[in-house]
């Protein structure tokens, strides 16, 4: 599965933390064992407080808001374990649909191998409700999911997958990765005596010495103080229980505080109550990652949110579907609202089939359809029952019963559907609390709220189960790119604030002006207000301006020249036969050097010889047990097709791969056991290789003049980028224009306004320098709606500029345009931030001959075009480097 870009930057902002964070604790381990070497005693400092303290030095925490709106530092919250040392503990904002799970697994991998250096140990994975609960564990259960994958490479393949029921044993823990799935009720308890988390048990006897060893006993308490005690009084009977000594509870609760597992805690935000924080806190925790669309920022449920990704970010990578269209029925009942909702996903189903023969993606829409009643015994006409809508849509609209499915407490006819196969004839769903959170289908199109006394409850609720875009990118037929809510007999402002607070639930309030309102009759009314902004007095007397397009010459156009298409002219003209897996002669030293780490570290870790030995017979019998067939080939060159396309061509790289390994000598076993690794060098390898060959192909074509960066005729505008002399924006109450550093209004921006909304906070940085220099004539924001301005190169992702600069030079006193794209400084020296640099540099160097060869040029007194990447730590510089001071 191929990271989005705002997914790698979160990662690659985890990263750093975790080196700020190791090096703050060797430095509090190294001072600690110095002061013991001069026989005095210190204790380890609170190393996770000083590395966020670095982190906000270094200015890459996100900003909070004060009372009157202005940024401020958030402070950190010191979270403690049950032995009082303080746990490393963060969350990561990402808004609903962004893939919190995916980057949990991530997040993981790293902390464990990374940080921790260890494949072994204890994840605690808290989750806060059934829905969520059965579809993590659907994702973790599932070997060949991605989210299981990532969890077995950090494991060396050893993962052990539990609930809360399941025994487990001390070496279960120390010789795989064990991953406990836990409902969040079951930590957030009033009495741990109610609870079988905190029951004695019978289960997990290899974690504590016999109950009759009191001086065994006596030192695991001392040494882990907050572990529960049998209560002996009534114990006084048992042969051996000495009065007065002590007796340890041999509970799931005692165990988790004995491994010191490493926490994540899904939608984070639900997890702080007093009870389940003290909880959490109380099981040792070595480290708490928390996830959440909205988590807490102030007072003592604060979460430390170290990486913010706004809901733009998601938009940007065509992961959601905006805008969202509400139109309220305020005639003919709650049947007509559902009629209305009919005919449209009607519509959609007709603009799907156009989607599946252009295009080829499969996407069924579905509609989810919220009623105020459900049970069998609640039918009556005083609310909107279930089997009421059911029956409308049958016997009224015709709808096939095939298509209908119940989805509620009490009657789960969903069960394991998969709704996303061509064969699932589900396009109905009929619910009423059960899809609120949890639930994710991204062929959910349609969402009609039957409800007039708490529509605005469901609409917050509810909105993000229709958000997620099939397949993650947008396709050719606009309606499929939206998604429709149906509300009954409601005040449309009531409606409209329902939906934006659904937004802001989903952690996407930067999109609240991304919602369309209309009556039945069609008609589109603003959010609150519609915006035309237009050109600053002094710029309107220039002419129209144009940047060039990436185009492929083509003389079948009538232009001459065509958009370049990356299926088509790049990957399509590439030379697949020549690809190999060029690090198979090395693999097989590193699965052998791997295989015997994995036993050194099994025996070494056992003080006991004797049980030593048997722990490595039985590993060795694991690895026998593997049969000789065990690897799914077809599975694993799925895997592939995200780098290789062509799965006849994956099939054969990946067979004259293991042909290579067997001939080495490595067996089928121990190709199965490093399967997963092998795959991941593997794609990163052929990734680099179709990379360096797309790059070659795009020079050699642009050196050939088949790929140009040209303007063409006016007669074919679609070729060249226009910059629109006004722009039509929806605002939210809460945007506010963009002022310069020192309070004052911009002077340099083409547009008259620009809102702060639209700008990060490096962009922000970037325009504030613009505005005050001296070369600059004009700047503007680009990518500042849905006509982008955008670069074609030769990987898939098209490159969005973020500004662009008409520059004026003062020797001769021409003019240019830079175009810049801004990079935080965590994704410096990153695969995309390198390749966008190394596109910049090429465009820029063919730009001032290609750019003249049509009828639009930069004018007698304009002399080119430049792309300049600037970095977060030498923005400044890199603009005086390019003349603009």
């Amino acid at each position: 599965m191929e990271l989005k870009e705002y997914q790698q930057g979160v990662l690659n902002k985890l990263d750093h933390y975790l080196t700020t964070l190791a090096t703050q604790r060797e430095d509090a381990e190294t001072f600690v064992a110095f002061q013991h070497s001069r026989g005095k005693e210190a204790a380890i400092s609170d190393y996770p407080r000083e590395a966020w303290d670095q982190l906000n030095k270094e200015r890459v925490l996100p900003y909070g808001l004060d009372r009157d709106g202005k940024e401020l530092v958030l402070p950190y919250l010191v979270r403690h374990d049950g032995l009082e040392q303080s746990i490393p503990n963060i969350c990561l904002k990402v808004p609903t649909g962004g893939g919190k799970t995916l980057l949990a697994a991530c997040a993981l991998e790293r902390i464990q191998t990374d940080f921790f250096k260890r494949q072994t140990g204890f994840i605690l994975w808290v989750v806060p409700s059934d829905a969520i609960y059965r579809q993590t564990w659907k994702y973790l259960a599932n070997r060949e999911h991605p989210y299981r994958q990532i969890l077995e490479r950090a494991s060396g393949g050893r993962v052990k997958l539990l609930e809360k029921g399941d025994a487990f044993t001390r070496r279960d823990v120390e010789g795989q990765l064990c991953v406990m799935v836990l409902m969040l009720p079951s930590a957030a308890r009033k009495s741990k005596e109610t609870l079988r988390l905190f029951r004695d048990s019978g289960r997990f006897t290899s974690f504590f010495p016999a109950e009759d060893d009191s001086e065994a006993n006596r030192a695991l308490w001392d040494r882990v103080k907050n572990i529960d005690l049998n209560d002996l009084a009534d114990m006084g009977w048992m042969e051996g229980i000495v009065p007065g000594s002590l007796s340890i509870k041999q509970s799931l609760g005692n165990t988790l505080r004995l491994v010191r597992p490493v926490i994540v805690v899904d939608e984070g935000h639900k997890a702080y109550s007093d009870t389940a924080r003290d909880t959490l806190c109380n099981f040792n925790p070595r480290f708490i990652l928390e996830l959440s669309a909205t988590p807490n920022t102030n007072g003592k449920h604060q979460s430390n949110v170290l990486v913010n990704v706004p809901g733009g970010d998601l938009k940007e990578e065509e992961m959601i579907k905006l805008p969202i269209n509400v139109i309220n029925e305020d005639k003919g009942g709650w049947q007509q609202t559902l009629t209305l909702a009919h005919a449209k996903l009607a519509e959609l189903h007709d603009e799907s089939a156009l989607c599946q023969n252009e295009q080829g993606r499969y996407i069924r829409p579905i509609m989810l359809i919220r009623v105020e009643r459900t049970g069998k015994d609640q039918r009556d006409k005083a609310f909107i029952h279930a089997e009421d809508v059911k029956e409308y849509l049958l016997e009224k609209l015709g709808v096939n019963a095939e298509h209908i499915r119940l989805k509620t407490s009490e009657n789960d006819e969903l069960g394991s559907d998969d709704l996303l196969v061509e064969t699932c004839p589900v396009r109905y769903i009929i619910t009423k609390d059960a899809l609120r959170e949890g639930w994710d289908c991204p062929f959910a199109y349609v969402l009609a709220i039957l409800s007039k006394t708490t529509a605005n409850t469901a609409l917050t609720q509810m909105v993000g189960r229709v958000l997620r875009q099939p397949h993650a990118r947008l396709t050719n037929r606009p309606a499929l790119n939206e998604c429709y809510v149906f509300t009954f007999d409601q005040d449309v402002s009531k409606a409209v604030e329902g939906v934006r607070k659904g937004l802001q639930d989903e952690g996407m309030a930067d999109l609240a002006s991304s919602i369309q309102t209309s009556g039945a009759g069609g008609a589109i009314k603003s959010l609150t207000r519609k915006e035309t902004l237009q050109w600053r007095e002094k710029y309107r007397h220039l002419p129209k301006i144009f940047l060039p397009r990436v185009l492929h010459r083509d003389v079948s156009e009538e232009a001459g020249y065509r958009l370049l298409d990356y299926d088509r002219d790049i990957l399509g003209e590439l030379d697949w036969e020549a690809f190999r897996f060029l690090q198979a002669e090395q693999v097989h030293v590193e699965m052998e050097d791997k295989l015997k780490r994995t036993i050194a570290r099994i025996n070494i870790e056992k003080k006991d010889k004797e049980h030593s030995q048997t722990v490595f017979q039985l590993d060795q019998q694991e690895f026998q047990d593997i049969p000789d067939n065990g690897l799914d080939r077809p599975f694993l060159v799925r895997q592939l097709l995200d780098v290789i396309p062509n799965p006849w061509q994956g099939m054969r790289i990946l067979d004259e791969t293991l042909c290579i390994l067997r001939d080495k000598g490595i067996s089928e076993q121990r190709l199965y056991i490093n399967r997963l690794d092998l795959l991941q060098v593997m794609k990163e390898d052929l990734k680099a290789q179709v990379h360096k060959a797309a790059e070659n192909l795009f020079r050699k074509k642009l050196e050939s003049g088949d790929i140009s960066l040209r303007l063409v005729a006016s007669t074919f505008r679609n070729l060249n980028w226009e910059l629109a002399k006004t722009l039509e924006i929806e605002l939210a109450d809460t945007d506010r224009p963009l002022y310069r550093k020192d309070g004052n209004s911009l002077e340099k921006s083409l547009f008259e306004t620009l809102y702060a909304r639209d700008f990060n906070e490096l962009e922000k940085n970037t325009a504030w320098y613009l505005d005050t220099r001296e070369t600059i004539y004009w700047w503007h924001r680009i990518a500042v709606n849905n006509s982008s301005y955008s670069l074609q190169g030769w990987q898939r992702n098209r490159v969005f500029p973020d500004l662009l600069a008409c520059v004026h030079e003062p020797q001769d006193g021409k003019y240019r345009f830079s175009v810049l794209e801004t990079k935080g400084s965590h994704l410096k020296g990153n695969d995309d931030t390198e390749y966008k640099r190394k596109l910049f540099g090429l465009l820029t160097s063919h730009c001032d001959r290609a750019i003249t060869a049509g009828e639009f040029d930069f004018g007698e007194d304009r002399q080119g075009l430049t792309f300049t990447m600037l970095m977060e730590d030498s923005w400044a510089q890199e603009l005086a480097d390019e003349g603009i001071k």
